[in-house]
């Protein structure tokens, strides 16, 4: 075993102690997610519309609160002063901070992403919108991988606060273009998803960043030798 995970059960502690600060703010998000769901599900335009605009703000809040709570605070807390005393590592420290953040994070997104899909294939709603959705949401999720990246490397509410800012100012941009591209634009109102070239493209580009920040953010702090 590598010295990276050689202190896999504080790892692990570190993890659960992480769970333990958010699992209620999940449940409560989750909660909110269903109504959210449930009101797409009615199959009005409008509402449906309204509903896709507060999913929007619930993913990018469950990021927000993620990224801010469980890593930039502990050290405006001094949590991060306590954690030096015990038996981790920087190393230790830091592969805690970004696993208990992605599963945090990737659990409600799946959920709310599938919870999505579901009222799409069983109402009305024209199926043709599950492309833009999927896209929207992976560029939330890249995002949110962003900041996270930003949090864990810097610890820097500043920093961790512009990129949030940024990503958030992009996402607003990046529906616009979708909504004006011919190959996403024109198959919105089909009755099944059609994924084209176009939208493959976008998808694997998406996903393939999400891959290149977590990666880049995992040999990075390979390197700390310290906490800050």
């Amino acid at each position: 075993m590598t010295h990276t995970f050689s202190n896999s059960q504080m790892i692990k502690l570190l993890i659960l102690k992480d769970w333990q600060l958010m699992k209620k703010s999940l449940a409560a998000y989750l909660a909110g997610g269903v109504l959210i769901i449930g009101l797409m599900g009615m199959a009005t335009p409008l509402l449906f519309n309204t509903g896709a605009i507060l999913m929007i703000t619930l993913m990018i809040v469950i990021g927000v609160r993620s990224a801010i709570e469980l890593v930039v605070n502990e050290k405006k807390d001094q949590t991060l002063t306590f954690m030096m005393s015990l038996p981790v590592t920087a190393q230790d420290y830091a592969w805690a901070k970004l696993g208990a953040n992605l599963v945090l994070y990737l659990v409600p997104w799946l959920l709310l992403v599938a919870g999505m899909l579901l009222v799409i294939v069983s109402s009305p709603v024209y199926n043709g919108v599950i492309p833009l959705v999927v896209l929207v949401s992976v560029f939330i999720l890249l995002s949110y991988c962003s900041y996270l990246a930003t949090a864990l490397l810097t610890y820097s509410e500043g920093y961790t606060t512009a990129v949030m800012i940024v990503t958030n100012l992009l996402l607003n941009g990046f529906i616009i273009w979708l909504m004006r591209m011919p190959a996403i634009h024109l198959t919105l109102e089909a009755p099944t998803a059609s994924w084209n070239s176009t939208s493959l493209l976008l998808l694997a580009a998406g996903v393939g960043l999400i891959v290149l920040v977590l990666l880049a953010t995992a040999l990075l702090q390979r390197r700390k030798t310290s906490f800050l």
